[in-house]
């Protein structure tokens, strides 16, 4: 499809701009997806305020946007499962699929991967945008594009309690209870936990948390979250403890309530990669501590999870604006106006 699309452009910190752009060349294998909703993800916040997330920085004018669901309005010759018409997920990390990390099954830890919104890769914050078919799943007729574009962030949860290995004999501590952190509390309800137990420091994302299925909350500002759960669980401590939020104070916690023999796994993204924490913990208690980066083969099921109604995502999003009002979603993300969990941009 040849043409001119609009698109929400990233020059540097704090200059985005809604431009006139290209419309994406497809290829053999590719599906182009109308977009109709995209979530605002922390890390594209952090290239609006900063231009960087971590250690990507943007250097040349840049589309964000991966949290993303559409229409697809064309396909590439190559293409047979998808067709024109179907409403679909995209799942927006696209692996060189012939690495070693690709054979194994761990496509996420390719060190070739095109990630949308990710410098030099453009995002979802436009009209249209270019997937590989293999990236692209179909919504069922149940699902809303909003909840669609929350399929992306559920696959972290998801992730995070696979590599937890979470069920129905844990006890789960989620540290963090902002969109991931409430994303990785419903993920192990699915997969079967029972006592789930969530931390944040902002009141109104406990409420979130206690309403998606946490039995109990705790906000470090206002009592001693570590004394709380090693209460809460008669002195043992959790089996399995998520750090969401991305806080070496809460990293320093899941060491000393994670029970002897339970797993801890990294979710946050950390300000710096060098701190100080009690490792000592992990060879006196035998703590496994994993980390997950993205998600691998997980969509299939986060989207069922959505469908069947073991997942609350509709609750999440609490603000809705138009491609052209993108500067205010994302001003409401920033300054945390209105008391936001999930934004996302309609288009």
């Amino acid at each position: 499809m040849k043409g001119r699309m609009k698109a929400a452009v990233l020059h540097s910190a704090l200059d985005m701009r809604i431009e006139e752009v290209a419309v994406p060349e497809i290829g053999r294998e590719d599906v182009l997806v109308n977009i109709k909703a995209v979530g605002i993800c922390g890390s594209d916040a952090h290239y609006y305020l900063h231009g960087k997330a971590a250690s990507f920085v943007v250097t040349e004018p840049l589309i964000l946007g991966h949290e993303c669901t559409g229409d697809v309005t064309k396909v590439g010759q190559g293409v047979k499962r998808i067709k024109v018409g179907q409403r679909v997920v995209i799942e927006p990390g696209f692996p060189c699929r012939k690495c070693r990390f690709c054979a194994e099954g761990r496509y996420n830890l390719c060190m070739d991967v095109k990630f949308y919104g990710t410098p030099p890769d453009n995002g979802a914050f436009a009209e249209y945008a270019l997937a590989s078919a293999e990236n692209v799943y179909p919504m069922p007729d149940d699902m809303s594009y909003e909840e669609g574009a929350m399929i992306e962030p559920l696959a972290v949860g998801m992730m995070a309690a696979k590599r937890a290995g979470a069920s129905v004999y844990d006890n789960v501590a989620v540290l963090g209870s902002g969109p991931i952190g409430l994303m990785c509390l419903q993920a192990a309800r699915a997969h079967g936990a029972l006592n789930l137990y969530a931390t944040d420091m902002v009141d109104y994302r406990l409420e979130y948390a206690k309403k998606l299925g946490a039995n109990a909350v705790i906000n470090p500002e206002k009592e001693n979250a570590v004394e709380r759960v090693m209460e809460l669980t008669n002195n043992e401590g959790v089996d399995v403890v998520v750090e969401a939020a991305g806080s070496v104070s809460a990293l320093k916690q899941a060491f000393e309530i994670a029970r002897s023999g339970g797993r801890i796994v990294l979710v946050g993204i950390y300000p710096t990669m060098e701190f100080q924490v009690p490792l000592g913990y992990a060879l006196t208690k035998e703590l496994d501590v994993r980390g997950v980066w993205r998600y691998g083969n997980v969509f299939p099921a986060a989207i069922k999870c959505v469908s069947e109604g073991k997942v609350d995502v509709k609750s999440m999003v609490t603000h809705r604006f138009s491609l052209d009002r993108i500067l205010e979603g994302f001003e409401t993300q920033v300054k945390k106006i209105g008391n936001p969990i999930k934004i996302q941009i309609l288009i």
